[in-house]
């Protein structure tokens, strides 16, 4: 009797901490055969890295496959159309280098004409361990339940830990924002936000109003 050999995969995960944007449902073309490829939802974070002295960014652009990672992201779009300062802290899995040609732009950030090639980074977004919104902390993730060996296989070996957020809670507060366009709207006052964090899903209310210390 022949058995099946089950497939063995290598995962390559990345956890950091950074910045919102660009969260839109993706309507991909058809395929070869005429099949047409069901909507993704997709996001780009600015992820920080080095000395909160002089902080860097890494950026990645990802479709988003998580269950819950869909929930939340989709949850904060609002939140990014307006402007407000999202920031998650993120694991990632199956990370690849993208090459594209973009315009070229000149001081004012208006196109040249010319063309340059340029290189992103492309992934899964698999878990959102935490996330804030202009200062306040709206979501996060519940410990994986002791023993669960499936998610810790799922979302890698350290899934139930988050030392990541400790450890760059001091560089949040010191880090500047990555750049946004010039017609950027307006951040709501201190009343609509309150109101809007009321009117969040009952897994992105507020839970703590305590800061986070290294």
């Amino acid at each position: 009797m022949a058995t099946t050999q089950e497939k063995e995969f290598f995962n390559l995960h990345v956890s950091g901490i950074g910045y919102l944007s660009r969260v839109r449902w993706v309507e991909p073309g058809k395929r070869s055969a005429g099949r047409r490829s069901a909507p993704f939802l997709a996001c780009s974070i600015s992820a920080l890295r080095g000395s909160s002295d002089e902080v860097s960014y890494t950026y990645f652009d990802v479709r988003v496959t998580g269950e819950d990672a869909v929930a939340i992201i989709e949850s904060l779009q609002k939140d990014v159309e307006e402007r407000r300062k999202v920031i998650v802290s993120f694991r990632l899995g199956d990370i690849y280098p993208h090459l594209y040609e973009r315009d070229v732009r000149d001081a004012n950030r208006k196109p040249t004409g010319a063309k340059e090639m340029a290189t992103l980074i492309k992934g899964r977004l698999l878990l959102i361990n935490s996330v804030s919104v202009d200062g306040e902390r709206v979501y996060t993730r519940e410990e994986a339940p002791e023993g669960d060996a499936n998610a810790d296989e799922q979302l890698g070996d350290d899934a139930g830990h988050r030392p990541i957020e400790s450890q760059a809670a001091v560089m949040l507060s010191a880090a500047p924002t990555p750049e946004r366009s010039a017609t950027a709207k307006p951040t709501a006052d201190s009343s609509e936000i309150a109101a809007e964090s009321r009117n969040r899903p009952s897994f992105l209310r507020v839970i703590s109003q305590e800061k986070v210390t290294a």
